[in-house]
């Protein structure tokens, strides 16, 4: 039993009791009144609460009204053993002392022990114990005010609940906390808020990376099953998730029909109906990352409880998203950071072999001329002059496409616009005008060319690159057909056709890999042209690729989107 003396005065009534019964505060009840009477008989008897009192030796000694309606027993109780209310002989041991207490010390003390009703239900509790004092300041007998067990009861099982709900809280934030994946960390928590706020679904609705304002569904839960978020958005401020996010506060809807808020679109496209919800935003670092959203409570309607424990789970999911973003967000850095120093490793020793032939021979020539220039005829000078002349422009054009390089590296967004393609593979083939003489090679081109929408100056380099591998590997002489082929989903294929020897698969896979060439290329050509094409592609949203066979010629490709009509 737990017991715990105090010196708190005792409630206002029962004060009254003792002021009473000491004389204090009414002279003529004093006068009245016997000295072995109690004085205390009008305010007690119309109490609403259960008060009787017990002498020294354990008897019952006054029995009030709401005693004999709660407890069942009549006034025939007075002058019996209080024991006779005590469930248990350890019962009767506590609150014997307490009573030989108040005797003793005459001061107020609490007591937690049960009392039996007539039809042996433990229906209240001892709850506080006063002194009686009669005319000689003496305790003539000990007060006992009682406490219903089932409000009690109520008390203990709602701190019971809070307690097993504030475990649940912490075990859902060390789960939330022990992924690292965004994805993971939403389904945990909806599968967590359901169970704890009792809701038939659940949904978190993240930021659209790509579409500012707007609002993705990251998970969505209804009845234990995951739906796919199929593409679910809410524009800015639309729906009361959108508004939530907007405005950052927290909002209990208790019939969405009420609110004009309320977007029933995503409830039409996964066969749905919502009636109730509470949608709490995700704050962490004083940012809102989107909204969690709890709908249709399965018992009753959402209350303030529902609402300070989702918005706890809210708080705890937030900071496990905003880590999880920020792992993925350094994972992705370190495989680009990885990559970029394979690409930077690769480039210098393309660079380095690429420069380094046109290079040597231009020191060669020069050497030659500078030390035989006096024996040299005037068709040998001119020769050794064009060589030189040759291998310059070479340099100069692998240190354009260098530059372009770390152009179309750089930019992260750039302006894409119609493009005239007959234009631009007519600036490519004037660029390439030397070699295709050299080469005597054939071109077939189509009559028109689709609409397609990109950036001029690349898509010439595109061109430019595939025309002239083509130029150079497609056979002897070399015949070429150019061409573009609408995909029918909002895309143009470009392609360029050789009949040379073709590629084996191994070599198509390593043929767009940064600064890698195949073997045959590094005897001719730079090799930087493709790795150029494959970025380019990256940027503007395009694909960039190759079909070939052996003995049968090659097929390289690239596409891009197709000019809207207006």
């Amino acid at each position: 039993m737990n017991r715990e003396e105090t010196k708190e005065q005792p409630d206002a009534e029962l004060m009254r009791v003792r002021q009473q019964s000491a004389g204090l505060e009414d002279k003529a009840a004093e006068e009245t009144l016997g000295a072995g009477e109690w004085r205390y008989q009008q305010v007690v008897e119309n109490s609403p609460s259960p008060i009787f009192s017990v002498g020294k030796d354990g008897l019952i000694q006054t029995w009030n009204r709401a005693c004999e309606k709660v407890f069942q027993y009549g006034r025939d109780v007075i002058g019996q053993p209080y024991s006779m209310l005590l469930s248990t002989p350890e019962d009767q041991i506590a609150l014997d002392a307490v009573v030989a207490q108040v005797f003793d010390e005459r001061s107020l003390s609490n007591v937690d022990i049960a009392l039996r009703c007539q039809d042996g239900t433990d229906r209240f509790m001892v709850s506080q114990l006063y002194p009686l004092l009669n005319a000689d300041g003496q305790v003539d007998a000990c007060i006992v005010a009682n406490t219903d067990v089932t409000d009690r009861e109520r008390s203990q099982e709602l701190l019971r609940r809070r307690n097993r709900e504030l475990a649940l809280l912490n075990r859902v934030g060390q789960e939330l906390s022990a992924t690292l994946d965004v994805k993971q960390v939403t389904e945990r928590l909806l599968r967590k808020v359901t169970e704890i706020a009792g809701t038939e679904g659940a949904s978190v609705w993240l930021w659209d990376e790509e579409m500012e304002g707007w609002l993705t569904c990251g998970t969505m839960i209804t009845l234990g099953k995951v739906l796919p978020p199929n593409g679910l958005r809410l524009g800015p401020g639309q729906g009361i998730a959108g508004w939530v996010a907007q405005r950052g506060e927290t909002v209990v809807i208790p019939d969405v029909r009420e609110a004009p808020r309320h977007f029933p679109g995503v409830d039409e496209q996964i066969d749905f109906k919502t009636h109730s919800l509470l949608a709490v935003p995700l704050r962490c670092r004083g940012t809102v990352l989107g909204v969690l959203e709890v709908v249709n409570k399965l018992q009753g309607e959402f209350d303030d409880n529902d609402r300070a424990l989702v918005e706890t789970l809210a708080a705890s999911a937030a900071i496990a998203i905003d880590n999880a973003r920020m792992v993925e967000e350094l994972r992705r850095y370190s495989a680009e950071l990885e990559a970029s120093n394979e690409d930077l490793d690769a480039f210098a020793h393309t660079v380095a072999h690429d420069l380094n032939n046109p290079l040597t021979r231009v020191i060669g020539f020069a050497e030659l001329l500078e030390e035989d220039y006096e024996t040299l005829t005037d068709d040998e000078v001119r020769r050794f002059l064009h060589t030189i002349a040759r291998s310059g422009n070479r340099m100069a054009n692998i240190t354009d496409e260098l530059l372009l390089l770390s152009t179309v590296r750089n930019v992260d967004d750039i302006e894409v616009e119609p493009l005239d393609m007959d234009t631009l593979v007519s600036q490519a083939l004037v660029r390439l005008e030397y070699l295709i003489e050299s080469s005597q090679v054939q071109i077939t081109l189509p009559d028109t060319w689709p609409a397609a929408m990109g950036y001029g100056p690349w898509i010439e380099e595109v061109w430019t690159n595939y025309i002239s591998n083509a130029v150079k590997y497609g056979g002897e002489p070399p015949h070429l057909e150019l061409g573009a082929t609408d995909q029918g989903d909002g895309t143009i294929q470009f392609w360029v056709r050789d009949d040379g020897s073709g590629l084996t698969p191994e070599e198509q896979a390593r043929l767009f890999t940064p600064f890698t060439r195949l073997q045959k290329l590094r005897a001719k050509g730079h090799g930087l042209g493709l790795s150029i094409v494959r970025r380019i592609m990256e940027k503007l949203g395009g694909e960039a690729g190759v079909e070939s066979k052996l003995g049968e010629g090659s097929h390289f490709t690239f596409t891009l989107p197709a000019e809207l009509a207006d």
